[in-house]
């Protein structure tokens, strides 16, 4: 776990200043605006993020007037965030350094695909934790219609699961109110997003 965890810091660190300045597809762009609309609708004002990158999403969650936290493995990613005014900490998605219920939702995008073993469900259970009940978890991750591990060319590990599969282990977190999958490749890759409510008791 060690060796894949350092290889995606290698990774991510080398590529996260030309990162921000890439396009976010238009699909990720309409689910952080539907996110957005229903944190407004549920009054919320606190947003947690898990990966939070060269702080492309947590930009426009900021600027949409939002308390934004976000965690990264990658000490780049930390400093790009900071450079934009955006709080954000190093730290690893299966060991949060937040009380319980501190947030009203959290976002995560194409983060946690990459945890080996058990660290998924893990760091689903860290999500619950520190969101407080009653509040939306939105994620995504690519899948496959098979379950499968595998590691890139760069050295990034990856677990797919179907979207059956993907469904079972977000219940950790409470109950899918919404899920969606786009950009269906050739091999049956394809990314897979949901929205969970996490249960008011």
């Amino acid at each position: 776990m060690a060796d894949i965890r350092a290889a995606l810091r290698t990774f991510y660190d080398g590529e996260m200043t030309d990162r921000a300045s890439r396009p976010v597809a238009p699909e990720r762009v309409q689910r952080l605006e539907d996110f957005l609309s229903a944190l407004r609708e549920r009054d919320a004002t606190s947003v947690f993020e898990v990966g939070c990158g060269a702080g492309r999403d947590g930009a426009v969650i900021q600027r949409a007037a939002f308390d934004y936290t976000g965690v990264d493995l990658s000490a780049t990613a930390i400093e790009v965030c900071s450079t934009l005014g955006l709080r954000a900490v190093r730290a690893d998605a299966t060991h949060l350094p937040f009380e319980e219920t501190t947030f009203d939702a959290a976002w995560s995008m194409s983060t946690l695909m990459h945890l080996p073993n058990d660290d998924f469900g893990i760091a689903l259970a860290e999500l619950r934790r520190v969101v407080r009940p009653g509040g939306i978890v939105d994620i995504g991750v690519w899948g496959h219609t098979e379950n499968r591990d595998w590691s890139s060319s760069d050295g990034r590990f990856f677990r797919h699961r179907s979207d059956e599969t993907l469904k079972e282990e977000l219940a950790r977190v409470g109950t899918i109110v919404d899920f969606a999958t786009w950009g269906w490749l050739e091999d049956a890759g394809h990314y897979q997003w949901a929205r969970i409510e996490v249960p008011s008791q």
